[in-house]
């Protein structure tokens, strides 16, 4: 029922948008999303993009009791979609966004993490949804990138934080 939306980029063999170097993830986001996707975040991430700036008092995963459980991670089929849920720890006060780009039967899910992080944890969850893919099977690469999280300078590298072959039957 709930398509989530997620973020990440490309790995391996694939060609790599360039980094963003202007400090603004506008260019990266929009250039590269396809148009039968979506993405979202939730949890702490999710307030600091809104710009609430109220954290909870632990910043744990139990202080959001939207997060997806364990087993909802990952990356997998529904029907001719391919969902992503990602669960991640970081410092309070970063945002994400995120870039899917698709190149033949390689989707790359692309978490921009941004913002200079407060002095406190917190837990989010990054969540995507690709529609419409015609039958076949697809290699799926999240990537995660951004810039650093105490001067919110670009970082030059990208880690594959998930890859998984997906069939749409």
């Amino acid at each position: 029922m709930v398509l989530l939306v997620a973020l990440v980029i490309i790995a391996c063999n694939n060609k790599q948008p360039p980094q963003n170097t202007t400090g603004s993830t506008q260019s990266i986001i929009s250039a590269d999303t396809l148009p039968h996707s979506a993405w979202s975040v939730n949890g702490c991430a999710e307030k600091a993009t809104r710009k609430d700036t109220k954290f909870p008092a632990s910043g744990e995963y139990t202080d959001y009791p939207g997060l997806p459980s364990g087993d909802a991670l990952g990356i997998k089929s529904n029907g001719d979609s391919i969902v992503y849920n990602r669960f991640e720890e970081h410092l309070c006060c970063r945002q994400v966004k995120v870039a899917i780009a698709k190149k033949d039967n390689i989707i790359t899910i692309t978490e921009y993490w941004f913002g200079k992080g407060c002095k406190c944890k917190c837990s989010s969850t990054v969540n995507a949804v690709i529609r419409q893919l015609p039958k076949g099977e697809y290699q799926v690469y999240a990537v995660a990138t951004g810039t650093n999280p105490v001067d919110d300078k670009p970082t030059e590298g990208r880690d594959t934080v998930m890859s998984q072959k997906v069939t749409i039957r």
